[in-house]
């Protein structure tokens, strides 16, 4: 199933590890509030989403007690980065 791009790259950086998961939301247009909001609240929230090199969507269910850091940036094919 071919899905539409994505609406924007989600860096987490989580509890445990050193290097951030990256994923690209489908669907929904997130905010740094919503994430400050769910960080903050320790919420677990669904999410579609898919990885970089993989056209197949999912849902990711994350449990935001366990984020650290995360950031948000405009969907690009080519955009790769770390904190």
């Amino acid at each position: 199933m071919t899905v539409e791009h994505p609406t924007c790259l989600l860096y987490l950086l989580t509890v445990g590890r050193d290097k951030e998961l990256v994923l690209r939301v489908h669907g929904t247009e997130l905010s740094i509030e919503q994430l400050t909001a769910w960080m903050a609240e320790e919420s677990v929230h669904a999410l579609t989403v898919s990885r970089f090199g993989d056209e197949q969507t999912s849902t990711l269910l994350l449990n935001f007690r366990h984020v650290v850091g995360a950031r948000l940036a405009p969907y690009s094919e080519t955009r790769t980065g770390s904190f």
